[in-house]
């Protein structure tokens, strides 16, 4: 007969091992997320040692741990799995020589010569107790009640980041459909891809192209998310009508499709079909009852021609994609081919978006933060409109591309950045601003200098201003876009990430750069109500960050349902058509 354990087994056992499992965590490699909780443990107790430990059947492993070395320990001599016996409350020994628990325990009276421990129930997201997070010190402490309490938030912490594990490890594993379109996602893609490229080295020619929809945003802006969703899902099904049954049609985020075109490709057979998709989209689309007529542009790479391995295949062809919409968008463009002249309407385009920068053609509409809790309005984002002559009043998605294609990124930045910053200065000071920044922003080696002076013009307040950058901003300029980072920290300017969680490095970008805000992307708030899983992990995101000391503005919000569930979550600022669309200063009409 098996002998009794030295530690209290809990009724539920078996199913809180389950919950243990399900996170699929036990024997990971070290995350320096779970490492940066065991240090502030640490640093706040001044202890020597503390661990994020898990109670496994019969061993503790550590997650992350301070000052020891070992990666585990026997459960019979675990402190924590006497921890984790008492839930819903935080275990202290003061003193384990008077404990007749541990007064014999071989890590009392051997190393590392345990005297005092605290360690705080880390639970599971249906309660079961997985572990502690924990702290000690081989001399007894007395204890103050707001060092449980202060353990305990850390703990809470602990569960944020391992329900962001776990749901990082399901997509990982499972989920490889885009649950908006039914299309492979950007995991499905990577999988066929990888097989594909080993394929076209072994004498087996690939393609692929790289689709984007011309001026999508516009369509967002105009007509609201749900008629851009139904957009896109016509699109997925004339884009799965133009290739071969065993090819693979991916969306892999926003209006970017990819079509991956395995076994025995040449150039020839890329642009048949990145032609039978150009002509596929000659038909209007139909977007809440309006007939629109949108073009794509098409980027094409050919394995292993122009690349031999499948990250270098997409990038190549990303890099055709954007010299297509470069040279005036709506058609293929094959890597390593000639560029096509840009048709007159774009060349004309390009002289009016000149004029219309120098001659005050443009114009500020200003969309809301509200505080999710009082409604109260909290700041504004800033988003540029051009008044055309012949074409009427266009979005940022119907012009930008275009400076960005002709060189006008700069002029546009530039009077974007004056305009906002006069017309905020006029506003009450409890309110901020949010200015968004291109990459040509990233390219300058003075931003901060040129940033000080337009507010020193404007009499703006430094600490009114938030400049909102994308991630792919920062992925084109990692280095650069740190140090602008801190310059514009040093005169009291924030920098937000814009559209967090769109991009496979947003969690690794908010510890390599020092970010006051992220906007959480429309994705995470879309459909929340009915999805208990995207509940949970916009909840994990929103601890994670405040944790980090950064704060979270939710986009695209269209319910009161939406802004509620963001609330209870922890979020304090959203944005989005639940409180009307952008708008002229109403600060200067008063």
């Amino acid at each position: 007969m098996r002998e009794a354990p030295a530690y209290p087994i809990l009724a539920n056992e078996a199913a809180r091992l389950r919950s243990l499992y399900s996170y699929d965590i036990l024997d990971t490699p070290p995350d320096a997320r779970f490492d940066n909780l065991a240090e502030i443990a640490s640093s706040h107790f001044e202890a020597p040692i503390a661990l994020v430990s898990l109670v496994d059947q019969d061993r503790q492993w550590f997650k992350a741990a301070v000052g020891l070395g070992a990666r585990q320990t026997p459960r019979e001599q675990s402190f924590c799995a006497h921890a984790i016996a008492s839930k819903d409350e935080v275990l202290i020994i003061e003193d384990a020589w008077a404990d007749p628990r541990f007064a014999n325990n071989p890590l009392v009276t051997g190393d590392p010569h345990i005297r005092f421990y605290a360690g705080a129930p880390i639970l599971a997201s249906n309660g079961d107790p997985l572990g502690t997070i924990c702290v000690i010190d081989r001399q007894p402490r007395l204890t103050h009640p707001r060092d449980a309490r202060f353990l305990a938030r850390l703990a809470a912490n602990a569960t944020t980041l391992l329900e962001l594990h776990r749901n990082n490890a399901l997509l990982h594993r499972a989920a490889e459909r885009d649950p908006l379109t039914g299309l492979a996602n950007r995991r499905g893609l990577d999988t066929a891809l990888d097989a594909a490229v080993a394929a076209a080295l072994d004498g087996r020619p690939c393609g692929l192209l790289y689709i984007d929809l011309d001026h999508f945003k516009e369509v967002n802006d105009t007509y609201g998310h749900e008629a851009g969703d139904r957009l896109l899902c016509d699109m997925a099904d004339r884009l799965s009508g133009c290739v071969r049954a065993y090819d693979t049609v991916a969306r892999i985020g926003g209006d970017e499709f990819v079509i991956l075109l395995p076994a025995q490709v040449d150039e020839a057979m890329l642009a048949q079909i990145g032609r039978r998709i150009l002509k596929a989209c000659e038909e209007p689309f139909i977007v809440a009852g309006t007939p629109l007529r949108l073009s794509a542009s098409l980027g094409g790479a050919l394995a292993p021609r122009h690349a031999v391995e499948p990250g270098e295949l997409l990038r190549t062809a990303d890099r055709a994609l954007y010299a297509a919409k470069r040279d005036g968008r709506g058609q293929l463009l094959i890597a390593g081919a000639p560029a096509t002249e840009p048709p007159a309407e774009d060349a004309s385009l390009e002289a009016e978006l000149y004029r219309a920068i120098q001659e005050n053609q443009l114009f500020l509409r200003w969309q809301a933060f509200h505080d999710l809790e009082s409604g109260e309005v909290r700041g504004y984002e800033a988003l540029v409109r051009w008044h055309h002559p012949r074409l009427g009043e266009l979005s940022p998605a119907a012009f930008i591309p275009l400076a960005e294609a002709c060189g006008l990124s700069g002029q546009l930045d530039s009077w974007v950045l004056e305009a906002a910053t006069r017309e905020a200065a006029a506003a009450p000071a409890h309110l901020f601003f949010a200015v968004n920044i291109s990459a040509y922003w990233m390219a300058r080696g003075d931003i901060a200098r040129v940033v000080g002076q337009v507010l020193e013009r404007s009499g703006l307040g430094p600490h009114q201003l938030i400049l909102e950058m994308t991630e792919r901003i920062a992925i084109d300029n990692a280095h650069r876009a740190q140090q602008h980072m801190e310059a514009l920290s040093g005169i009291g300017v924030a920098v937000a990430l814009d559209d967090f969680g769109t991009g496979y490095s947003s969690l690794s970008y908010l510890r390599q750069y020092p970010f006051d805000k992220l906007k959480l992307d429309r994705s995470f708030v879309t459909g929340i109500e009915e999805d208990p899983r995207g509940q949970v992990l916009a909840a994990g995101i929103l601890h994670l960050a405040e944790t980090l000391g950064i704060g979270v503005i939710a986009e695209g919000i269209e319910t009161r349902a939406q802004a509620q569930l963001l609330q209870a979550a922890g979020c304090r600022t959203g944005q989005g058509f639940l409180w009307g669309q952008p708008q002229a200063a109403p600060w200067l009409a008063k």
